[in-house]
């Protein structure tokens, strides 16, 4: 193993081509510079200075280089560990799936014994962000595809839907999707977020139906509004069944007997790896299994 001191010493007496700068950069006697370039060169078994003149050997010129960079390796290294231990994490979560993922954050935060800085993003927004290290990590709710991001699947989020307080099949605990074929249905707008509205076309498919599109509404209150109208039924994501909905009643979706749902996975750049990588791994593991 390559001791950084005295490759430092090296680099010193390297650069400035006199033992007696060279200590003085790098804090040391004359004498325990000159012992720590032997005792440097007979780890490495070559000859790496030229004393008389001074020179360095071809050796001495390749750790040269090769050392400076790592040097400056090892220094950047020490600074992102101290910037770990300085701050806490940021994550990417979207604005839609805020409400469901609170639990798992605040277990995060918990078992990081850290602060987590919530940030509200769409998947593509996390992916972007985590490019140019604004965020450590991401909880992705639609698919990536970017070969420097690392995708780990986590949990499914549920999809629910909206019908009138009247609606026949308003006093089921779960609704079939196929029982509602034919139904006036009020849907997001593709534009508004394309793979979403992909995801929910993609459950529409499974259960052998296109679905009549009465209606838009970017936002759950206006999806909500529309349904306690009687104008149609509403397909939502989970989280939003938190939130008040006077004139509709929201019942879990089922497909062929299961309920679809969108993936939520943790994102992070592959390199450099974020802080508290395994920490993060096992606080949302745990979260998850004991839930």
């Amino acid at each position: 193993m390559l001791d950084l001191r005295k490759l430092r010493a090296f680099i010193a007496l390297a650069e400035t081509g006199s033992f007696r700068k060279a200590a003085q950069r790098v804090f040391l006697t004359q004498p325990a510079l000159s012992q720590a370039i032997r005792a440097l060169e007979k780890e490495l078994k070559v000859e790496l200075v030229r004393r008389r003149p001074f020179g360095l050997t071809p050796a001495g010129e390749v750790l040269f280089e090769e050392g400076r960079a790592l040097l400056k390796q090892a220094q950047l290294l020490v600074e992102r560990v101290q910037k770990a231990a300085q701050k806490g994490v940021r994550v990417g979560v979207p604005e839609n799936l805020l409400l469901d993922l609170f639990p798992l954050l605040d277990a995060l935060r918990k078992a990081l014994g850290t602060p987590v800085e919530i940030l509200e993003m769409h998947t593509p927004e996390q992916v972007q962000a985590l490019l140019e290290g604004r965020l450590d990590y991401g909880l992705a709710g639609l698919k990536v595809e970017n070969a420097s991001i690392a995708v780990e699947p986590l949990l499914k989020v549920p999809f629910y839907i909206a019908l009138p307080e009247g609606h026949p099949l308003a006093q089921e605990e779960a609704v079939e999707l196929v029982h509602l074929e034919g139904e006036p249905f009020i849907l997001m707008p593709r534009e508004a977020l394309p793979p979403l509205y992909e995801a929910f076309m993609e459950v529409f498919k499974e259960a052998g139906f296109r679905p009549k599109v009465v209606r838009e509404a970017v936002r759950f209150p206006q999806g909500i509004s529309l349904v306690a109208a009687g104008i149609g039924v509403y397909p939502f994501l989970a989280p939003y069944r938190y939130l008040p909905h006077p004139g509709a009643v929201l019942r879990p979706l089922l497909v062929k007997g299961r309920p679809p749902g969108l993936q939520v996975a943790l994102i992070h750049r592959k390199d450099p790896i974020p802080p508290h990588l395994e920490a993060v791994r096992r606080g949302l593991q745990a979260f998850l299994k004991a839930g």
